[in-house]
């Protein structure tokens, strides 16, 4: 899926990076205790 806009495309990659950052570090994190 290609946004028309590209801030939007840039927008939603962003938001989908924030999204697995936040759960690799629950994995990390639950993994470490």
């Amino acid at each position: 899926h290609i946004a028309d806009d590209p801030l939007t495309a840039v927008a939603e990659g962003t938001g989908r990076v924030l999204q697995e950052l936040q759960f690799l570090k629950r994995v990390a994190s639950s993994s470490r205790t």
